[in-house]
């Protein structure tokens, strides 16, 4: 990632520190897999295995699954990964269809 992209960052308060205190950024990551005509219950549990799976590479780039973030009908989890880590892990999710975006909270301004 870009010293600029970094900053942007900053600047927009998207940074927070990881469990190890390094500077890193929330992520959420969307399985893009479809499931048809699976119920709910087995949707869950894919995704729940998926996650699992998911815990693991973003291990591998220093980062964690927020405990209790995963949607169902979303089919998305929240992550915190390193800010230095962000541009690897975005190439090595998307090789396995995983979507990655950075939230970015928005304020909602009532008129007169």
């Amino acid at each position: 990632m870009e010293t600029r992209d970094i900053e942007k960052l900053r600047d927009r308060g998207l940074t927070v520190p990881t469990a190890d205190g390094d500077e890193g950024v929330r992520i959420t990551a969307q399985c893009r897999r479809l499931f048809g005509d699976q119920s709910r219950q087995e949707r869950r549990e894919a995704l729940e295995a998926w996650e699992h799976d998911l815990e693991r590479q973003i291990a591998t780039h220093g980062g964690q699954i927020v405990p209790g973030s995963l949607s169902v009908a979303g089919q998305t989890i929240e992550a915190i990964v390193p800010v230095g880590s962000l541009t690897s892990l975005k190439a090595d999710l998307s090789a396995s269809d995983v979507r990655v975006d950075i939230p970015v909270p928005t304020q909602v301004i009532q008129g007169p």
